[in-house]
């Protein structure tokens, strides 16, 4: 008895002895600049969007940067001056021209930031729907954007996908590396805020928008893909994506082709 008291006591021991309060340091990192900028083939306020960063132990609040020079111009000679139309918004109505490249040039709290992004040929899709996957014994519902990729010339696509009006959380970026030239089915699975694959249903509302954009752009949205929607021990170490922008801004420029097609799910 007197053996089985002192077990007793020498876990009680082990298990107080347990009890460590760990203190992370977690040091927010300087603010960094963000860039998101984009020039489309069609005739639009064209945005470019500035904001900063926020530490670790800040609120996901990103502040806007205003009173920053922020100009484009092309290979053939046009500038156009962004105007601040809103905090951190930048824009000029014109329109991109494909085959045409443009360079982005911001400065912005006493840096300047330079970036080029050739717009691509235009890759049109001929359609979208909705396909049946079986999985286990039930059917599953998902969209589909149909395309035939050119020969002989290398393609990078970047889709979106709204169902009902809502952004799915996945980021879809194909190129045609081993595709080239054929007729493509790509799958678009919808995902939710959780960041599950959620089925569709009938009289769901489809749009899918295609955007043809340039090698560095297409290795930011791949990159980042990489990253979303993966758990533990699945995907890559999280890390900035890589930017097509110079002075280690963060973000991207890309000049890319436009194409928006709907449908409904029977």
């Amino acid at each position: 008895m007197k053996r089985l008291i002192l077990y007793f006591a020498l876990l009680l021991l082990s298990l107080g002895g347990c009890k460590k309060i760990i203190d992370i340091d977690t040091k927010d990192a300087p603010p960094q600049i963000v860039i998101e900028g984009k020039i489309i083939d069609s005739l639009i306020d064209q945005q470019i969007k500035i904001s900063k960063t926020v530490g670790y132990s800040e609120l996901s609040i990103y502040p806007k940067v205003s009173g920053a020079v922020v100009t484009v111009t092309d290979n053939k000679g046009n500038k156009f001056e962004f105007k601040e139309t809103a905090p951190g918004i930048y824009t000029n109505r014109m329109k991109g021209v494909p085959g045409t490249t443009y360079s982005m040039s911001v400065t912005a709290e006493g840096s300047v930031y330079t970036a080029n992004s050739m717009m691509p040929k235009k890759v049109l899709m001929d359609s979208i729907g909705v396909i049946n996957n079986y999985f286990f014994g039930s059917n599953r519902k998902t969209t589909a954007a149909y395309l035939t990729d050119p020969k002989n010339e290398p393609n990078q696509y970047r889709f979106y996908l709204y169902r009902n009006g809502v952004l799915s959380k996945s980021i879809y970026a194909n190129n045609d590396r081993l595709t080239d030239g054929n007729d493509l089915r790509v799958q678009l699975f919808f995902f939710t805020d959780e960041e599950r694959d959620e089925e569709l249903n009938t009289g769901d509302q489809l749009v899918v928008e295609l955007e043809c954009v340039d090698a560095q752009v297409f290795d930011y949205w791949f990159s980042l893909a990489e990253q979303v929607g993966r758990g533990p021990n699945q995907g890559t170490t999280p890390a900035n994506p890589p930017s097509n922008i110079s002075n280690n801004a963060l973000g991207y420029f890309s000049a890319n082709t436009y194409q928006k097609l709907g449908a409904t799910v029977k």
